[in-house]
This record gives structure tokens, C-alpha cells and sequence, in this order.
């Protein structure tokens, strides 16, 4: 819809000019990144989206609170999936809301994407509206909480799925590694599963690997397990 494209237009040159904006009178306020993973397989939330390994570039800046970032993934192989998505967000106290843009291209050479096509019956792309808590009642616990809300989430009918997904994770540290487990679950019928459902269940272990003085690079394994599917991955992250 026009609207919708106009509003992240909208969003993008806000952004863009509180950057300039404050880059010439106090730099300190805005965070640039950049960087990029590479995993062996590519699971999110517990489904099995690319059995490749792939490499996830990501982009982003901050200015205070907000956030606007850019993040991908492409498979090794051609013909898997592929994946570049947008965030915009607004960080306050312990509080995260923000909205996802998940988008899904076919990256063959040659091929119009469609990209600023927001129809709610034909548009590629899926707006996630979500919120996340931190440190819930002073512990390292975080929840997260999110609904596609339009666009690319449709039955066979075309009409909206509506998928929900709720995910709670405890981080902590033994020694010099990281340790992070995680449990989500869809609340209804739809992208995750055809009924209520625990999705997403594992853990990851996180080091920081030397290799010359003044040199790591960060890596991760993880254990996930989808009870609802039945099925089981171990996948291994490098963070660059």
C-alpha cells in the first residue's frame, strides 16, 4: 500500500537526517555498524530455512534510543532461500518496539523483485510488529513478543495468517564463554506450525577464539530443537 511505503520512506529520511543532523554537532550520540555471520545453516525460530550455509550481512545506525538497521541472508547455494530485511526501532529503559520488514527475493540475475510493491495480497513483504523486555524483574532473563500484522503471512485463500510468536531467553557467563537459552512458541495456527506450539527450544555456547595478539573472532554454537516438527540442528556461527 502507498501508505505503508510512504511511512518507511518517512521513517528512513527522519533517521537519516537526525544522523547528518548530529554527526555535525555531537557525534558521540550515533553508532554506526557493519559486520556479517557466517553459518553453516541457516534456522530461525526453530524452522530450517536454508540447509546451505549461508553469510548474513548486516548494517545499522543508532542515534539515542532509535534504531535502524538492515540485515540479510544469502544462501551458498543459488536456488535456496534468500533474505534481506529491514528494522526500524525504539529503545526506552528496558523496553524494545520496533517493527521487522522481512523480505524475500529470488536473486537470480536479471529478476524485478517487486520490491516497492506493499499490496496486502501480492506484496513479498511481511511487517512483524514487536516488543522485547529486558532484565525482567532483575534478571538476565528477556522476552519477546511478535505478530505479522500484514503483508506476506497468507493462507491459501490469501487471507492473513496472523502468526504469533512469544520467545523468552536467560543469558549468562561460565568462565570465558557465553552461555544463552532460549524457548519460543507460535499462540495460534499459522507460519510456525497449524496449531498452538513450541517451536524453538535449544542453547548456545559463545566464544571469543584468538588467533593473534589483538585479534579474536567471536564464535557460537547452537543446539535447537523444534518439538512440534520433531526436528533437531546443531549449527555453528562465525561472527566477523
Amino acid at each position: 500500500m502507498k501508505t505503508i511505503n510512504q511511512l518507511k520512506t518517512l521513517a528512513f529520511l527522519i533517521m537519516l537526517t537526525t544522523c547528518t543532523f548530529v554527526s555535525a554537532n555531537d557525534s558521540t550520540n550515533v553508532k554506526l555498524s557493519v559486520g556479517t555471520d557466517l553459518v553453516s545453516h541457516y534456522v530461525w525460530r526453530g524452522l530450517l530455512l536454508s540447509n546451505s550455509p549461508s553469510i548474513q550481512p548486516s548494517i545499522g545506525v543508532t542515534y539515542k534510543g532509535f534504531s535502524l538497521s538492515s540485515w540479510a541472508s544469502y544462501s551458498f547455494s543459488p536456488s535456496a532461500f534468500q533474505e534481506v530485511d529491514f528494522n526500524f526501532s525504539y529503545t526506552i529503559g528496558k523496553i524494545t518496539i520496533g517493527v521487522n520488514d522481512y523480505f524475500n527475493p529470488n536473486d537470480s540475475m536479471g529478476i524485478k523483485n517487486d520490491y516497492f510493491n506493499y499490496s496486502r495480497n501480492t506484496a513479498l513483504h511481511a511487517f512483524e510488529p514487536f516488543i522485547t523486555f529486558y532484565e525482567i524483574a532483575g534478571t538476565p532473563l528477556t522476552a519477546t513478543a511478535g505478530l505479522f500484522a500484514y503483508g506476506n503471512d497468507r493462507d491459501e485463500d490469501g487471507k492473513n495468517l496472523y502468526s504469533s510468536y512469544v520467545e523468552l531467553n536467560y543469558a549468562d557467563n561460565i568462565n570465558d564463554y557465553g552461555l544463552n537459552f532460549f524457548g519460543g512458541a507460535t499462540l495460534g495456527k499459522g507460519y510456525y506450525a497449524d496449531k498452538p506450539a513450541i517451536v524453538n527450544l535449544g542453547v548456545s555456547i559463545s566464544k571469543e577464539i584468538k588467533v593473534i595478539d589483538g585479534f579474536t573472532i567471536p564464535c557460537k554454537g547452537s543446539f535447537i530443537v523444534n518439538p512440534n516438527a520433531q526436528n533437531v540442528f546443531l549449527v555453528f556461527t562465525i561472527t566477523f
